[in-house]
């Protein structure tokens, strides 16, 4: 079979001269660098030199595709690889890379761009072998490092290449040859003869024969997989080729493919994991990765795109199949174009925010997409807003920043993404001011907090009111004040943050305790019953006139002071208090029918979070928890309201001893009453059985 193919004898330098030599981007990484190879690395390094000095070597076969002058070797690439960086480094202490450099350009890799870009820069800055750093063991600087320690403190080098475990084992592989060669001289000339040739190889052109990325894989069984991540980037790196999304840009530097190996990985390399793992030696290693952390961004700005412009990709085949699912479940005949767009786009965002490394190429449907990405990770990376953080509680939106919770998380919750699409909204739309960010943070928390976001669909109707709202962004009450709102998530809580903005755009001074109630474990974000509390109803759509900032701070004075600490278990005092309001009756609040004792079953609250229920209800529990907040803002104390209630004439005497005796109900929870109202049984359980287990007041 090799018959079929030619095949010639070559140096590395007869290699390059008619042709570029491109590591494909199926090949594993550079190998023979490895730490752990020493051995190899010195056998064959010794071979080389001893080939240089006076035995001449030949290397076996180099084979590979070779199409319009460009081979991509199939078997070879570590030799090639050693072999380029053998002749850069003699070149470079010989003093004549200038007259090289030509020829050493078209050797390049293909596996990562990062790789690429440090061969190329490697022969065109170069570093001065003259003018090493000088040997500092305190500073890690030795005789066995010092030339990668060169090059790692060279301007043009880039700190987040050391993660490329190619560039890596180059470095690595330049430390060595710099050992075993740093003491040989006038061994260019020999490197570079065309007759005497010391260093050669067979290489065998398998002509035309343009090798699939699958068969490279199914050849070479010591291939390294490329990781999802890298699948996707090559995949998407080829998406924008395509479609000529990057024809205006001129400078290469400015491309996609530079920038996502060099300035946008700096800024994940910030974040980067430590992973732990056993070598193939058996020892104990620790690898940095970032793919996660780059994939889980990439991923969410894919999501919020198809959120915010409902675009995807047509696809005659995945409409038919939704086609004919939506017509099994519904009894309509037809199903429409939008119906069916919309559908696919939530499945895709569904699948997407299950397991971001499902991402694809085609994740980005058009230019307008594309763009959107690019802004983001240059918003982020130029102007270092990853560390930016809200001078406000985001309460569980935001552990760290929004920025790392995001990167670092692959199962962010649907809140969680709203709230970070609504900060990259806000700083795409111009100059940043912590003021006017805090106070649209807030808005957005608000919504978030108090609406319900937790499927595609929901998630797809909060990113589009964020998106709508987040025109007036930059001044947020000022907008909300002067603009109505079309999208329809949260109509409750968005007519709310309304009338807090009309308050605090109308009066200044009462924007901070208003964002002071919003901040309260009782209201979250949500002060619709405290402003109620000062007969503000919302619902009512009140003139802005009729807010009084001397009641309002009252109530949120009695906020703070009784109903905050939600996790709290409600004293006896607060709930004999409770029994003073209204019909003295707030235990109705829930019920059902106790067969054991012949009752109904009324439930006297657990906790002050049990409270929320009745600050949210628009019927009559309302207005017995505003009743009671009047009066502690009045009277101050649990126990002057006990004391100064005047009891009704028809008001059951169990009733009034509950009241009255301080001792009597011992935390109970729940209260038994039989039709006749004649007496109650306390409860400390949900389901009493037993008369032991209940206690019966007269």
């Amino acid at each position: 079979m090799m018959n079929e193919y030619t095949f010639e004898k070559l140096s590395f330098w007869q290699l390059l001269d008619s042709r570029k030599v491109e590591i494909p981007i199926i090949q594993r990484d550079y190998a023979q660098g490895r730490v752990k190879k020493v051995k190899v690395r010195n056998n064959f390094l010794e071979a080389l030199k001893n080939a240089l000095v006076d035995i001449p070597i030949e290397l076996d076969f180099v084979y590979g595709s070779e199409i319009k002058k460009v081979l991509q070797p199939l078997d070879g690439q570590q030799r090639l690889t050693t072999l380029f960086l053998l002749h850069w480094f003699i070149a470079t202490k010989e003093g004549v890379l200038d007259t090289a450099k030509e020829r050493l350009l078209k050797f390049t890799y293909e596996t990562r761009t990062s790789s690429r870009e440090f061969c190329i820069e490697l022969i065109n800055k170069n570093i001065d072998y003259t003018n090493v750093l000088p040997i500092n063991e305190k500073l890690g600087i030795t005789k066995e490092n010092q030339l990668s320690e060169t090059i790692k403190n060279a301007a043009w080098f880039v700190l987040s290449w050391e993660n490329d475990p190619t560039i890596s084992a180059m470095l690595t592989m330049i430390d060595a040859i710099n050992v075993k060669f740093q003491d040989s001289s006038n061994f260019w000339e020999k490197l570079t003869c065309e007759v005497s040739r010391p260093i050669t190889f067979l290489y065998i052109k398998l002509e035309n024969f343009g090798l699939s990325d699958d068969l490279y894989i199914k050849m070479n069984a010591r291939g390294k997989a490329l990781t999802p991540y890298e699948n996707f980037k090559s995949r998407l790196e080829k998406h924008i080729n395509d479609n000529n999304w990057e024809k205006d840009i001129i400078d290469p530097q400015e491309m996609f493919a530079h920038k996502i190996d060099t300035i946008w990985t700096d800024l994940f390399w910030n974040y980067r994991k430590e992973i732990k793992h056993i070598s193939d030696t058996g020892e104990e290693a620790i690898e940095y990765k970032i793919d996660d952390s780059l994939t889980n961004f990439i991923t969410e700005i894919a999501i919020c795109f198809y959120a915010q412009n409902l675009e995807i990709i047509a696809d005659k085949d995945k409409e038919e199949k939704v086609r004919n699912e939506l017509l099994e479940k519904s009894k309509s005949k037809n199903i429409s174009e939008n119906v069916i767009k919309r559908e696919r786009i939530e499945r895709r965002i569904t699948t997407l925010f299950n397991n971001a490394n499902e991402i694809n190429a085609t994740d980005f449907p058009n230019k307008e997409s594309f763009d959107y990405l690019v802004d983001c990770l240059n918003l982020y990376t130029q102007k270092n807003f990853s560390d930016l953080k809200a001078n406000i509680d985001l309460w569980k939106y935001c552990e760290n920043t929004l920025f790392h919770d995001l990167i670092d998380n692959d199962k962010s919750e649907w809140q969680n993404r709203v709230v970070f699409y609504a900060q990259t909204a806000y700083l795409l739309n111009g100059e940043f001011n912590e003021n006017t960010y805090n106070d649209w943070m807030r808005v957005v928390r608000n919504i978030v907090e108090n609406s319900t976001i937790d499927s595609a669909a929901t998630f797809i109707s909060a990113i589009n009111l964020v998106h709508e709202i987040s025109i007036g962004s930059s001044n947020i009450y000022k907008y909300l004040s002067e603009n109505g709102v079309n999208a329809g998530h949260a109509q409750k809580q968005v007519k709310e943050e309304i009338q807090k903005a009309k308050i605090i755009v109308s009066y200044p001074d009462a924007k901070q305790i208003i964002q002071d109630t919003e901040d309260t474990n009782f209201c979250k974000g949500q002060i619709d019953f405290a402003l109620y509390c000062i007969d503000y109803d919302i619902d009512n759509e009140p003139l802005v006139s009729t807010f009084d900032n001397n009641k309002f701070h009252d109530v949120f004075n009695t906020i703070i002071s009784h109903f905050n600490n939600l996790e709290t278990v409600l004293p006896d005092d607060f709930k004999r208090a409770f029994l003073t309001i209204g019909n003295n009756d707030y235990y109705e609040v829930w019920g059902s029918w106790s067969h054991s004792f012949d009752s109904h079953k009324r439930w006297l609250l657990g906790k002050y979070n049990d409270l929320k229920g009745f600050s949210l209800d628009k019927n009559w529990k309302r207005d017995y928890l505003k009743e009671l907040l009047i009066q502690l803002a009045h009277k101050g104390s649990l126990k002057s309201i006990i004391n100064d209630y005047n009891y009704p004439s028809n008001i059951p005497n169990w009733k009034i001893r509950l009241i009255k005796e301080e001792k009597l109900l011992k935390g109970a929870t729940f209260i038994l009453i039989p039709n006749n109202n004649s007496y109650c049984k306390l409860a400390w359980l949900q389901r009493p059985s037993k008369e032991d287990q209940v206690k019966k007041v007269k």
